[in-house]
């Protein structure tokens, strides 16, 4: 049942025959609209055992379209953006197709690394819902975030600076003359390309030592998880987070920083924009990620999307109603495309 505070209209499941054949809906628009599988392609699905409903609806469909789905299932390594074992990595790179639904990304692995290399395509998928395979972000129109992301692509390639800021405190500024902009728009149908399935976003790297101000995040921090009512402050200098503050999900974010013990695992990766009007709001981490109006900045690792560092995390945290500037000219406002 919906409500003001959380307007989740789908129910999550529970392990069910009959709802199955709803997951099949948003599974057959990501193997045939999404990523055209064609008849004979190798279609890799890397899943591990919480989320394996959703890599056999992807499968199903990946029969449905002519394809030769492929399962591989590990245990989930908890931690977004581990290092996978060999024999998922080998499996990804001889892939035509992939899809990553997991419990962690694999995004900034070299799974999805060595896949994008060898010319396959593909999307993770990371802490996907099987209600997000029926509603919300699923229903957008990926054509069109897609030549949303294009336009705005074209002018962040030829900006030296990037700043964005919110009204609850986020604002953060950084360098990414030079780097390429990451197309994570929903569609991937050529040979390379690749999306977060059903987030729709760009993004692009800062270059390290960079990034500075003051971070916000007041929808989510991944692996801590929503910070509505608990917003958590992340302070940025030189490039890397010099302090959290908040309560007690700051403390969380604090001790998953502290454990992985690595300075990498405080770099500022990622600065990215969401495209999709149709995310859900506090409901899915893939639909807070490309929600229209939504930002996030990524921690750790960057070397998967054009920066230099290899961390061992890579954590996005995330923020809504966000302004965005490109050399000091706002793009986008709250949702709202100013060019």
């Amino acid at each position: 049942m919906a409500s003001e505070n959380w307007p989740i209209t789908y129910p999550h499941y529970v392990p069910a025959s009959s709802s199955f054949i709803e997951l099949m809906k948003g599974a057959t628009k990501a193997v045939v609209q999404c990523a055209a599988v064609k008849p004979g392609e190798k279609v890799v699905i890397s899943t591990d055992t919480n989320k394996m409903r959703i890599a056999e609806a992807l499968a199903a469909a990946t029969v449905t379209a002519g394809g030769v789905p492929i399962i591989v299932a590990i245990v989930p390594p908890g931690v977004h953006g581990a290092q996978l074992p060999q024999p998922v990595v080998a499996a990804c790179r001889e892939a035509d197709v992939f899809f990553l639904p997991t419990s962690y990304s694999q995004t900034h692995t070299d799974a999805r690394i060595e896949a994008i290399k060898n010319g396959a395509r593909g999307a993770t998928m990371c802490d996907v819902t099987e209600d997000a395979l029926c509603t919300g972000a699923i229903l957008g129109d990926f054509e069109e975030c897609d030549r949303l992301g294009r336009k705005l692509g074209a002018i962040l390639d030829k900006t030296t600076e990037v700043r964005i800021r919110t009204e609850r405190g986020t604002d953060i500024k950084g360098v990414i003359k030079g780097r390429p902009v990451q197309y994570e728009t929903g569609l991937f149908r050529e040979p390379g390309r690749f999306g977060a399935f059903p987030d729709s976003e760009i993004n692009i790297s800062p270059i390290e030592g960079t990034a500075e101000g003051v971070i916000v995040a007041d929808v989510r921090i991944m692996s801590v998880g929503v910070t509505r009512e608990t917003p958590v402050t992340i302070e940025v200098k030189s490039g890397n987070i010099t302090d959290i503050k908040g309560g007690s999900q700051a403390e969380d974010f604090k001790a998953i920083l502290k454990n992985l013990n690595d300075p990498t695992a405080y770099n500022i990766a990622e600065f990215a924009i969401g495209l999709n009007p149709c995310a859900r709001l506090y409901s899915t981490n893939l639909e807070d990620l490309g929600r229209l109006g939504n930002a996030h900045i990524g921690i750790g690792s960057n070397y998967s999307i054009g920066g230099k560092v290899k961390a061992p995390c890579h954590i996005d945290a995330i923020f809504k109603d966000a302004v965005i500037e490109f050399d000091g000219k706002v793009v986008m406002d709250k949702g709202k495309v100013m060019i």
